[in-house]
């Protein structure tokens, strides 16, 4: 399955509208976010929220929870299966995404291995604001 989850992000890639436009930003935004967590960084954070964001707070706190007790979470990418603009300005967009965790696992320091549950699709508002730095999400709400 992860062949046509892959394959929808390159077709998104090349595609011209601008629902799609917004699912590659955003799946871009939770490569890093999956990276700060299989990396146990939260500087990684910075890359994805805007600071202080809730949505921020809740995922340093997730990585610092599992890093206390000497462990990281692998595979936290966020499959987007769906993504359409809600309201569209020059520095501020809602989207309206259907998501689902991928396969993630714990990696103790040990080296074993705890499979997390599985998702399922969760659709969420959620909303990225252009900083200086680029495109960041402000916020994430259940939809």
């Amino acid at each position: 399955m992860d062949w046509i989850w892959l394959l929808l992000v390159a077709v998104r890639a090349l595609s011209p509208s601008a629902d799609d436009q917004w699912a590659t930003r955003l799946t871009e935004l939770d490569r890093v976010r999956a990276e700060a967590f299989a990396q146990a960084d939260l500087s990684r954070l910075d890359d994805v929220y805007v600071a202080d964001s809730r949505a921020r707070r809740a995922d340093a706190a997730s990585i610092g929870a599992y890093a206390r007790r000497d462990g990281r979470v692998t595979g936290a990418e966020l499959r987007i299966l769906s993504c359409h603009v809600v309201r569209s300005s020059s520095d501020r967009t809602q989207l309206d995404v259907t998501d689902q965790l991928g396969d993630a696992r714990v990696v103790w320091g040990d080296g074993s291995l705890t499979d997390l549950p599985r998702d399922r699709p969760t659709r969420r508002l959620v909303t990225l604001e252009r900083t200086p730095d680029g495109w960041r999400i402000a916020g994430s709400a259940p939809r």
